[in-house]
């Protein structure tokens, strides 16, 4: 139910529509069957901006039997809307949207697994990364940095995107789409393939990091360490951090009281590879680790392996321990204290 709009029955929720072209227009048709004439609660959509506590409060538009509807230009990239339920009746609707090719297909994710697995330039096997072509390390960060991205992102597309929004509609959807239960198998493995990835990679971030803080003769930094540059922790805190709030999200939609409404099949259930015991705690966990070490990381000599100066490494610290912020949520911070001079 909906508490900003006199707790009335929601029967789609809160949502804008994926997978469409920009700026594309939607178009909503919709038929009640059953509904009592004296309802004094008709069905309806409702309509809000995306910056949800802001100043404009939500709207409501009346939608009787035989509506039409449209959602123009960029309103879908700046408003969501949900379906208001009616005292009675059956909702019939028919939606038209220009979707966006190649993308939100069986073939597009299972291809984009195969690219990821077959075009990468770099291979890492029980913690050793090897190049496919020998390059200088500075280009060898970068590309390390670009697997990592595209590892992380697809982990993301395929949690958020696939699993999820399968494991959300319950086992008789799963029951009654027999064709999908082998792809989705499919998608359950290579998730767990590329969650063993991401933990070789936080492996090697660990390491580096510890290997920062122990006495210059007792170190023994590992060929992954060279790798690791304060973009690479960077890159790992923003992808976290998202997912950690995306999983937030997810974890209130599954909350949401209308589902014990719904029969126990229709249900959302767990996946097995997405929805263990301590999933809240370790990524919470793992932001926080990340955070931890990428103040306590030092960037190797480019030459050689070695650590940088005494001096260097000192002054490098120093800086990272005046915050643990990455660059872009430093830019972030500086930017809203710029403005808020502005304002002043």
């Amino acid at each position: 139910r909906e508490t900003l709009l006199g707790g009335r029955k929601i029967s789609v929720g809160w949502h804008r529509d994926s997978g469409l072209k920009d700026f594309s227009s939607i178009c909503v048709y919709q038929t009640i069957k059953g509904q009592e004439l004296s309802s004094s609660h008709d069905w309806g959509v409702a309509l809000r901006t995306t910056d949800h506590g802001g100043p404009t409060p939500p709207l409501v538009v009346p939608l009787p039997s035989g509506s039409l509807y449209y959602m123009l230009d960029d309103f879908n990239h700046n408003h969501e809307h949900a379906v208001l339920a009616g005292s009675s009746g059956s909702r019939y609707s028919s939606t038209h949207r220009v979707a966006r090719e190649g993308q939100g297909t069986w073939q597009y994710i299972r291809d984009k697994i195969a690219s990821y697995k077959l075009d990468r330039q770099v291979h890492v096997q029980s913690g050793v990364i090897t190049f496919t072509t020998s390059m200088p390390l500075k280009r060898r960060r970068d590309v390390y940095k670009k697997y990592v991205r595209q590892m992380l992102s697809l982990q993301v597309e395929i949690e958020f995107e696939w699993l999820r929004q399968w494991y959300v509609q319950g086992k008789l959807h799963n029951t009654l789409h027999l064709y999908w239960q082998k792809p989705i198998q499919e998608l359950c493995d290579a998730y767990c393939q590329l969650e063993s990835s991401s933990n070789e990679v936080m492996a090697i971030l660990e390491e580096a990091s510890e290997s920062s803080s122990t006495n210059e003769g007792d170190r023994r930094v590992g060929a992954g360490c060279v790798l690791v540059t304060e973009d690479l922790f960077d890159l790992m805190i923003e992808i976290y951090s998202k997912r950690e709030e995306t999983y937030a999200i997810w974890q209130e939609r599954y909350s949401d009281p209308i589902f014990k409404e719904l029969p126990p099949n229709q249900r959302p259930r767990d996946c097995p590879v997405l929805d263990k015991e301590d999933a809240p705690r370790r990524l919470s966990d793992l932001v926080r680790q990340l955070r931890s070490r990428f103040v306590g990381s030092v960037v190797h000599d480019e030459q050689n392996g070695n650590t940088k100066s005494e001096k260097a490494k000192i002054r490098k610290k120093e800086k990272r321990s005046s915050g643990k912020y990455t660059k872009k949520e430093a830019k972030g911070r500086a930017s809203n204290w710029l403005k808020l001079k502005a304002d002043l």
